[in-house]
């Protein structure tokens, strides 16, 4: 990164350099003084330029740091608000699928493998909505974040309605322990789990780059 306060240096020394010359020049033109002061005026008068150009460029520099790192402020708070939101959608699944949730005095949309108005599906729009804002500030790939999301939306709801088959239309379903197994359940599980980790990655990645 380039120093901003470089350019400020470099009019520093340029001005220290003119004052010496006018100086020394100044010696040399005793005999002619009012030639001395003319050109000790006219370089006054640049230098007076030259600060008035570093202020006011120091100001405007000062200016758009302040702003970066207001930006930079905003999308670190969604950021972590994101992430704030993917936890919660975590702890909502893990319950809903194998905690209370799974138990009997479910409305007819969880009975039917639906997660319209559970918990889960609330926890999932929070997260849409989270997302759809932090893609708003770092859009640079469209609806990158939006998409993540819809895509844990898309798994928990096969999910849901794979749970259905298996609790109620399979009669083939083997039961070993009260443990329903089902391979298509357990890719569901896996791509859950898959996509959880590279949503969080992700999360990192971008976190670190505004921090």
């Amino acid at each position: 990164m380039k120093n901003p306060y470089a350019p400020g240096f470099w009019c520093a020394i340029a001005a220290l350099v003119l004052l010496s010359a006018t100086y020394f020049y100044g010696i040399m033109l005793a005999h002619q003084i009012d030639k001395a002061l003319i050109f000790l005026d006219s370089a006054s008068a640049l230098i007076a330029v030259l600060s008035i150009v570093v202020v006011a460029w120091a100001s405007v520099q000062g200016t758009r740091i302040k702003k970066r790192h207001l930006e930079q402020g905003k999308t670190l708070v969604l950021i972590w608000d994101t992430k704030v939101a993917l936890r919660r959608v975590e702890t909502v699944f893990d319950r809903y699928f194998w905690g209370s949730y799974w138990q009997p005095g479910r409305t007819f949309q969880e009975v039917m493998g639906e997660l319209t108005g559970t918990p889960l599906e609330k926890s999932l729009e929070t997260l849409k909505k989270q997302c759809l804002a932090l893609d708003k500030q770092v859009s640079d790939e469209g609806r990158h974040w939006l998409n993540n999301a819809r895509e844990l939306s898309d798994v928990a709801t096969a999910m849901a309605r794979e749970r259905y088959q298996l609790d109620f239309c399979d009669p083939r379903a083997e039961v070993t322990g009260g443990a329903v197994i089902n391979r298509d359940f357990e890719v569901l599980v896996y791509t859950w789990t898959a996509r959880l980790k590279s949503f969080d990655h992700q999360l990192d990645e971008i976190e670190v780059q505004y921090s």
